[in-house]
């Protein structure tokens, strides 16, 4: 119970954060969701920053799976446990680590047949590309895993999908999109690996209409799409106009941003030493994270200072 308020508390104030770091938070979709065991499944462009925005805007109390790397610390671990965050171990945390992924999959199966939600990044990694990449096996086999155990259980798959004007910057805006839930169940009717793959191939046919999905080859008239002022917060506008060009293609009518002018003007001593931070950072797929987390920080060093204000102020006119 003390856990669960807390987790509360804290996606209250993670949102309130997020609509301070981002100019504009759009979300469509919400009663696409059903409640019950549900796997959100989205796109991955934006490290952790994609999967606060699921926490966040679904409203349900939400697990989520992360790189395991973080949790090496014993702190990171207690800490990280304790805001619903799950370990994933891939090849590069070693081989012999692969097998505690059985560990982390029994967890969900057992989260999902207590009807939780869990997030989840079917892509398996992170890109900066407007695509989506080929899902791998991992959703499909939690999925399936926890109706073999529960065959009974309704597990919905609800996919998301997440689209940044600028996935690297703050005060870009994001739009939040919520697809029609796929019914688990049907496809584990159908017997592995089938089911499996025709899981995989739906999914992935859902989740590229709730993006701008981008070809891998693209003719030459997507190629120039992004030297101009489109707007991503769009992406059946945009996907139908790759489709055929002959469409409007929607274009961003961008409005002066007096709040994210006030905090450029605020915090420009802190811009400059962000810069240096910036220029170190390897895999740019973090660039936009880590601002919010630097901007995150701000925020709480301003609410600490405003409550030492005001019980100092308190205090002084009790005492006067």
């Amino acid at each position: 119970m003390m856990q669960r308020l807390f987790f509360r508390l804290l996606r209250s104030y993670v949102w309130l954060a997020l609509h301070i770091f981002f100019r504009r938070i759009r979300v469509s979709g919400l009663d696409q969701i059903p409640p019950g065991a549900v796997l959100f499944t989205a796109n991955h462009q934006n490290a952790f920053l994609d999967a606060l925005l699921i926490v966040c805007s679904s409203k349900r109390y939400t697990h989520f799976l992360a790189r395991a790397d973080i949790f090496r610390k014993r702190w990171a671990r207690s800490l990280l446990r304790l805001i619903n965050l799950l370990p994933v171990y891939r090849v590069r945390d070693g081989w012999q680590s692969l097998n505690r992924n059985h560990e982390t999959f029994a967890a969900c199966s057992h989260l999902l047949a207590a009807q939780q939600a869990i997030v989840i990044f079917p892509e398996g990694n992170h890109g900066s590309a407007r695509r989506l990449r080929p899902l791998s096996k991992g959703f499909s086999r939690v999925a399936f895993q926890t109706l073999r155990l529960q065959p009974a259980l309704p597990l919905f798959i609800v996919p998301v999908g997440l689209n940044y004007t600028d996935p690297t910057h703050a005060r870009s805006s994001v739009h939040i999109k919520y697809g029609p839930p796929l019914r688990a169940n049907t496809y584990f009717e159908m017997g592995e690996p089938q089911g499996a793959q025709a899981l995989r191939d739906a999914l992935s046919f859902a989740m590229q209409q709730l993006i701008t999905h981008l070809p891998e080859q693209p003719a030459p008239h997507v190629e120039a799409l992004t030297s101009q002022p489109v707007d991503f917060l769009e992406p059946e506008r945009i996907n139908a106009w790759i489709a055929n060009p002959a469409l409007p293609l929607p274009l961003h009518n961008r409005q002066p941003d007096i709040v994210g002018t006030l905090w450029r003007l605020l915090l420009f001593p802190i811009a400059l030493a962000w810069q240096r931070w910036d220029a170190k950072i390897k895999d740019r797929v973090f660039v936009g994270s880590l601002k919010f987390a630097f901007v995150f920080g701000i925020v709480n060093v301003a609410v600490v200072v405003v409550v030492i204000i005001a019980i100092i102020w308190t205090v002084w006119t009790i005492n006067t």
